[in-house]
């Protein structure tokens, strides 16, 4: 069966910049979904977070223009819309487990989507996985 996966921001950074020290195990993960060895569902946050992110860290337009149009064309990679049901239940999450909005945005799209949560923010998974 295929991995079924929502991808935090840092992990999709890392997979992208050589300097990022867990770059290799990111590499991994992202090429498991390019390759069509999973699915990932992340909300639109995400999306522009890793965009933002390359053209900071970068100082480039053009590359940060290339990773947002590459990100919305990989077959295997949905971004969803926040809507308010989602938005309310972000926010009950954020508020039950004291974590930055961004990061409940990314927990509650992997709840309501019965997915796996990828990330290297040790902080974010812990809260998750608490009850």
């Amino acid at each position: 069966m295929m991995k079924r996966l929502t991808i935090d921001s840092s992990v999709i950074i890392s997979s992208l910049l050589e300097n990022e020290s867990r770059h290799g195990e990111a590499i991994q993960i992202w090429n498991s979904v390019i390759t069509g060895g999973g699915v990932a569902v992340m909300p639109y946050s995400v999306f522009v977070e890793v965009v933002a992110a390359i053209r900071r860290r970068t100082g480039s337009e053009e590359l940060a223009n290339e990773v947002k149009e590459e990100l919305l064309k990989i077959e295997n990679v949905s971004f969803v819309i926040l809507d308010q049901r989602a938005a309310e239940d972000a926010a009950d999450i954020a508020i039950q487990k004291g974590v930055r909005g961004m990061d409940a945005l990314v927990m509650q799209t992997a709840r309501e989507y019965e997915t796996e949560l990828v990330t290297f923010d040790d902080e974010m998974m812990k809260k998750f996985q608490s009850p």
